[in-house]
């Protein structure tokens, strides 16, 4: 154990130099790494279009040709579309001049008030400052000095008196370029973009030409040994990226065509004329939204102040204010989270921390490209254990268990968010599965601290108190959710005869079942949590307080004429706890059914049930699920015997009355 501990802590002493090693690497090659990342992200979104062209009876190499030369058509014209209508937006621009002078001046007019009192302030701070006295002679005096000792000098020039009303002028020249030095600024200006984008085609190409070859590579590389591990990493890489590289090309897509009928829409019922350039809108606000957070923004700017510039109604500036804000709201709150879902993994705050990583980084590129690089980081912390701290940070899943939870909120005292989180799991999973898997656990983690002294006198009163509290809303909220179901059972059976709605055991007819504490009081609340269950489902039960001595509750049983008992005994110390219980019980009741209750228990229950002593007549359970379905199987016999009873009770005053007649 201890060798265990000195390896992790090696490897994550060892773990931070990497991270910063990677982090510069990533910075100092950018030159190079940009593009290659560039080109996987492109070759994850045409991958499935050659696999497709491939399934057409084409070659790799004809479907990689046609993959590629369809998107770079698509690019290239989507280009020149937004270089022609920039250039005819910037040739109109003079005529928006008068229109958008006119605003400047009503938007003056109407701030005058504002305008007058910030005059009022700025005068009087310059009074203040002219009177106050100067304690050292200002640059221009020293100036105007300078000129008058130059003056009187004689033969010398006489240069005009310098003051601050006239200052003397300065003007620095520089040496003109020569024109080999500007052709080789502007084809240097070309060539670097240029180079760039056919790096990226020549990667792209390669790496769809060579995906299987490169995929074996990478394993090979990485995965020696362990290939089913990398597989399943590489696959549910390729799986995210590519699903949200075509959710979000397809939600993007129908943003810019609402976009361009929105603003065709506003400019037909605007009496001032068409919206102008509307397809240029529409593109850029498809292709902007590519980039996270900022670039819906800029797509919206230009509309909006064109809005401004172009009409003098207001309306349309409102229109087109309010069409942009409703598509993002619904985008971003139904569309986004019904196509998305949780197809790349990402908590909201791993965007925010990905796209300032990546920004800060690589620049504009890196909040391109931000969210796909983060998705092949989580999943690589979620596939390597080392690097698992990626997937806890960054990823979506729930890195605590409810029961974790539950447990938190309630050793920080917080009763009221621990029952919010018990209603919800509640109404998801059902009574029974909060009792054995969310507050059953929460409770064992609560002995076993108190055991090892970690709860102080107050937490283990808050935690036992509140346990009980939350034991009571939760039984009145089901009982409520079942008399709701009740109804809707009934008039949906009076609407369909064929629908058969099973019907509760009626109290009469049960049989008593006592669930005895074996020790303590952490005993006794799974005990209220297990006759809350039986009481829930028609069968009498009652739960023994752990202040009453063992000789009490066996006279206990006596007095409610118990059917049956169940021992509860939750963890630590148990099972010696249980037997001592059980031992008395199968002597008193040697025929009493009895069910053992050890709550969380993750032993062998053969050995568990050696280990009690008891003879086999006792069933051990180690859930409240399984000790309500082997409780109802015990006392099954007593149902039949006690309904035959009844039966025959209520035959004899009838066959008495058949014989009088």
């Amino acid at each position: 154990m201890a060798r265990l501990m000195e390896t992790r802590t090696a490897l994550k002493l060892g773990l931070m130099p990497t991270v910063f090693a990677t982090v510069a690497a990533l910075f100092f090659a950018q030159a190079v790494l940009i593009p290659l990342a560039v080109a996987i992200l492109l070759a994850f979104l045409l991958a499935p279009v050659v696999s497709w062209l491939e399934r057409l009876r084409l070659g790799r190499i004809v479907a990689v040709v046609l993959a590629v030369g369809t998107a770079l058509a698509v690019l290239g014209t989507i280009g020149w579309v937004v270089e022609q209508q920039f250039m005819d937006v910037a040739g109109k621009l003079p005529d928006y001049r008068e229109n958008i002078q006119n605003k400047l001046r009503r938007f003056q007019v109407a701030s005058g008030g504002f305008s007058k009192a910030a005059k009022g302030v700025e005068d009087t701070l310059k009074s203040i400052a002219t009177t106050q006295p100067s304690t050292a002679p200002s640059a221009a005096a020293n100036l105007t000095t300078s000129t008058q000792a130059v003056n009187s000098r004689p033969g010398a020039p006489s240069l005009p008196a310098v003051s601050p009303q006239n200052p003397l002028p300065v003007r620095e020249y520089s040496e003109p370029d020569s024109p080999l030095q500007i052709v080789g600024h502007y084809l240097g200006r070309l060539l670097n973009p240029l180079a760039t984008g056919g790096l990226i085609v020549v990667f792209l190409v390669f790496m769809l030409v060579n995906q299987r070859d490169l995929r074996d590579r990478m394993i090979r590389l990485i995965g020696h040994g362990r290939v089913n591990l990398t597989t399943q990493a590489l696959d549910d890489a390729g799986t995210r990226i590519s699903r949200y590289l075509l959710m979000q090309s397809v939600i993007n897509g129908t943003y810019g065509i609402c976009v361009g009928i929105g603003l065709w829409i506003i400019g037909l019922s605007s009496a001032e004329g068409r919206f102008p350039n509307v397809l240029l809108w529409a593109l850029l606000a498809a292709v902007l939204r590519f980039v996270p957070y900022v670039g819906p923004f800029i797509g919206a700017a230009l509309p909006i102040a064109l809005s401004l510039a172009v009409f003098n109604s207001a309306g349309v500036f409102a229109a087109t204010l309010c069409m942009y804000l409703g598509l993002e709201l619904v985008l971003n709150n139904v569309l986004e989270p019904w196509l998305f879902g949780s197809s790349t993994g990402l908590s909201v705050m791993a965007i925010l921390v990905s796209a300032v990583f990546w920004t800060w980084l690589w620049g504009p590129v890196g909040l391109l490209l931000a969210t796909p690089l983060t998705v092949c980081v989580v999943v690589l912390g979620k596939h390597v254990p080392q690097l698992g701290f990626l997937d806890v940070i960054l990823g979506d899943e729930e890195v605590l268990e409810p029961s974790v939870r539950v447990y938190q909120r309630l050793l920080s005292l917080d009763q009221e968010e621990a029952g919010e989180l018990l209603h919800e799991y509640r109404k998801e999973k059902g009574l029974e599965c909060v009792y054995d898997e969310v507050m059953i656990p929460a409770l064992g983690m609560a002995e076993k601290d108190r055991h090892t002294g970690k709860l102080n006198a107050e937490q283990e009163g808050f935690i036992r108190q509140a346990m009980r509290d939350l034991i009571e809303e939760l039984g009145e909220a089901q009982k409520t959710a079942d008399a709701v179901a009740a109804l809707a059972g009934v008039d949906e059976k009076a609407e369909n005869p064929a629908r058969v709605v099973s019907p509760s055991i009626s109290k009469e007819s049960s049989v008593m079942v006592l669930c005895l504490p074996a020790h303590d009081e952490a005993d006794e609340i799974v005990g209220l949590m297990l006759a809350q269950l039986l009481e829930l489902k028609g069968q009498r039960a009652i739960a023994i307080s752990q202040v009453s001595l063992a000789g009490e509750m066996l006279e206990l049983i006596e007095v409610h004429q118990a059917g049956a008992v169940c021992i509860s005994a939750l963890p630590p110390a148990a099972l010696t706890h249980a037997r001592y219980l059980c031992k008395r019980l199968r002597v008193k009741f040697p025929e009493l059914p009895t069910v053992v209750g050890l709550w969380t228990s993750k032993a062998d229950p053969k050995k568990s049930l050696e280990r009690l002593l008891c003879d086999s007549a006792v069933n051990l359970v180690t859930s409240v699920g399984a000790a309500i379905a082997e409780i109802h199987q015990l006392i099954q016999p007593l149902l039949v015997a006690r309904g035959s009873a009844e039966a025959k009770v209520k035959e004899e005053p009838e066959s008495r009355e058949l014989a009088a007649v």
